[in-house]
């Protein structure tokens, strides 16, 4: 007996492979950006080439006209700027001598509160008068600063600076965030590599002060080969 027509399309249906979701046009953008920040987080010889690297990548990525890492100077309250992007050439000269206090300001409140910090629209938060002649100068309208969260503390601040009001979107904030804890690790891998170094010269000055002999034949051994 013949097999009944809808029973037949039925049972394509069930063969066929199931449809593809629709690409996402960021997906693959994000993806690659991410990859290229944990490439050069490691690769980089020095922390701040790979804090440049990373706000160059990210900030057109996420739209945004300026952006700048603030690290913590120590145990003080004070965050020097690493590593910046976009800003005018007239403001290259004082940005080494640039600082931000914790808890003041978008970025300090972001290290101090160890949350996202986003301000749609500075010309529309009266708490935020004094930097309100600097967004005009510099021509941006929002800001979001995120705080480079480790375990045990926060190690500063990176902010990201718009030129359009508004809030952000769902995946700009996750690619924000996601980034900030890229910078995050950059800051853990120096922290490490500068207690290492100091574990051996530590160690080479203990080696030293035991075999003072070993250490002179060693130093003309040396001049004898030069």
């Amino acid at each position: 007996m013949p097999e009944p027509r809808k029973a037949k399309n039925r049972r394509r249906l069930w063969r066929a492979a199931a449809p593809l979701p629709p690409e996402d046009d960021h997906a693959a953008a994000d993806l690659a950006l991410l990859r290229d920040l944990v490439h050069s987080h490691l690769r980089a010889d020095r922390i701040d080439e790979a804090y440049q690297f990373a706000l160059d990548r990210a900030a057109p990525a996420v739209g945004a006209s300026l952006a700048a890492v603030f690290v913590l100077e120590g145990d003080s309250e004070l965050m020097h700027l690493a590593a910046a992007h976009g800003w005018p050439d007239r403001w290259r000269p004082w940005l080494g001598e640039m600082r931000v206090r914790v808890g003041y300001g978008p970025s300090g409140e972001a290290v101090s509160e160890r949350r996202l910090i986003e301000v749609p629209d500075v010309f529309a938060d009266a708490g935020l008068e004094d930097w309100q002649e600097v967004a005009g100068e510099l021509g941006f309208a929002s800001l979001v600063a995120l705080p480079m969260t480790a375990t045990d503390t926060v190690r500063g601040a990176v902010s990201f600076y718009f030129t359009e009001a508004g809030t952000r979107t769902p995946r700009v904030r996750e690619l924000l965030r996601a980034v900030a804890d890229v910078m995050t690790a950059m800051s853990e891998k120096e922290r490490l590599l500068q207690r290492l170094r100091h574990a051996e010269a530590a160690l080479e000055s203990a080696e030293a002060a035991q075999h003072p002999d070993r250490m002179a034949r060693n130093e003309d051994a040396g001049q004898t080969l030069q």
